[in-house]
């Protein structure tokens, strides 16, 4: 994730949460448990991103752990009939 999108995320979220104390102290509670919602998607979305990012990179050292292995068995070939030893 790029740096500024996760200072972004980070203050939206110390923001939310700053309104949610403030909205439960100035008894708005329908507003504070709406920020509750907004809250909980935020991080829900963030976590959705950063899975992405994960499975990404997994597809990806996958097809470069795969190329290796094809260049390796190019140059190494085990015949079934011969064994190791003797």
């Amino acid at each position: 994730m790029r740096k500024g999108l996760k200072w972004t995320l980070w203050i939206v979220c110390t923001l939310v949460v700053s309104g949610i104390a403030l909205n439960f102290y100035l008894n708005y509670f329908t507003l504070a448990y709406a920020l509750i919602g907004v809250l909980i998607s935020l991080i829900s979305g963030w976590g959705y991103l950063v899975q992405a990012k994960n499975d990404v990179s997994m597809v990806m050292d996958h097809k470069e752990r795969a190329s290796y292995q094809g260049s390796i068995e190019q140059y190494i070939r085990f015949d079934s009939d011969t064994s190791l030893n003797g």
